[in-house]
């Protein structure tokens, strides 16, 4: 069965319908300032939104992260504890730690650990995404350049609350994050007692100087009494002086002898003629004692005065020797509280090898985004809100 149509009502309906069409384009095409601004700010974000999946997804190249920590320890207590920063007794162990901290974070790890060119192989991979590589125009080219790039990937942290330090180094393969991560834990070590020594250095270099002056005064003293001893001949001044007392003593005991038998000859027999000879032995006796005595103490050039140089020297040698003693004793109990002041890093863990890349963090990135843009978007639609109204 066929449906007529007349003429006339073929034309009104085709009018209807073009009618209607031309009124839905007017109404498409006039859309409201919030409309238009709206469907903007949500291009804007599902743009934002595409380009950070398609960088996380498949533009970044995957980042494996090697950790380990470690805590700062001394045989002293905490408040005894020997600072780097301050040279102090009173320094606190988070000082210690921050050096340590700062060490890791500065350009002299990068000299350390880059010694055969390993940090700057790493990001000569051609596969490497447009931020990764080094050099590049986004990178630069420079040694500074490069000690800039690298501090992307590495993290050095130190929790107060647990005394513990955290570092975590980031590159493109397990092997190279676990060798840079080992690297770094060796140049810390070594670090560490650099700064031992320095810290030894101070608190003995002072006692040192001491036992050096007093070991020289000592020497000199000791120079002093050997070309005393060889000029006046005089080797131990208690001993002669005690044998030069005792010869002059038996010629004075001697004198006295002849005396007495002089005088009693005399009395016996006054004619003798022994007389004459014991007087010649008595005259003999005392000029022998009077050359003894003249020797003792008899002159510039005389055992007295010979002593006495040799006696001042051993006094100034007693002296100098009792210095060097003291000055022995401070060193030794300096350098005993630079050993007990002494730090070392206790290994919490050792550097890892990541079994899976754990950069870039693609979950956590587009949450971030989309936080950020919608942020952002809101404040914008905010402010046009706030303009819109003020125009009308």
């Amino acid at each position: 069965m066929h449906r007529t149509q007349t003429p006339g009502a073929g034309a009104d309906n085709t009018g209807q319908l073009v009618l209607i069409e031309s009124h839905e384009a007017e109404a498409s095409a006039v859309l409201s300032p919030h409309q238009r601004r709206d469907r903007i700010l949500l291009a804007v974000f599902a743009a934002v939104m595409v380009i950070t999946a398609a960088y996380n997804y498949l533009i970044a190249t995957p980042r494996y992260a090697s950790q380990f920590s470690y805590v700062v320890r001394s045989a002293t207590p905490a408040r005894d504890r020997i600072s780097f920063m301050n040279f102090s007794a009173n320094g606190e162990s988070s000082d210690n730690a921050e050096a340590i901290i700062a060490y890791v974070a500065s350009r002299d790890l990068i000299g350390t650990i880059n010694r055969d060119g390993l940090v700057s192989r790493m990001f000569e991979g051609p596969t490497l995404d447009l931020f990764s590589g080094f050099p590049s125009l986004l990178a630069g080219s420079g040694r500074e350049h490069l000690f800039r790039h690298f501090q992307h990937y590495l993290d050095a942290s130190y929790d107060e609350k647990t005394d513990i330090s955290y570092i975590e180094v980031q590159a493109f393969t397990a092997e190279t994050a676990q060798t840079l991560a080992e690297r770094i834990r060796v140049a810390s070590e070594d670090m560490v007692n650099r700064l031992n020594t320095r810290a030894r250095a101070g608190m003995t270099q002072a006692a040192e100087r001491e036992v050096a002056a007093a070991r020289a005064n000592l020497a000199g003293i000791l120079g002093q009494i050997n070309t005393v001893q060889t000029r006046n001949g005089v080797l131990d001044p208690e001993l002669q002086s005690r044998a030069a007392v005792k010869v002059a003593s038996h010629f004075a005991e001697e004198l006295a002898t002849i005396d007495i038998e002089i005088a009693q000859t005399k009395r016996a027999a006054p004619n003798n003629p022994a007389i004459a000879q014991m007087r010649s032995r008595r005259e003999a006796i005392r000029r022998e004692l009077n050359r003894q005595s003249t020797a003792m103490a008899g002159g510039p050039n005389s055992l007295a005065d010979r002593i006495r140089v040799s006696e001042e020297l051993t006094v100034a040698q007693e002296a100098a020797e009792k210095r060097l003693l003291g000055a022995s004793l401070a060193l030794a109990n300096a350098r005993s509280n630079a050993d007990r002041n002494r730090l070392y890093l206790e290994w919490i863990s050792q550097p890892n090898r990541p079994d899976e890349p754990l950069y870039p963090r693609r979950g956590r990135n587009m949450l971030l985004a989309a936080v950020l843009s919608i942020a952002v978007l809101w404040i914008v639609r905010s402010l046009s809100e706030l303009l819109y109204d003020s125009d009308e």
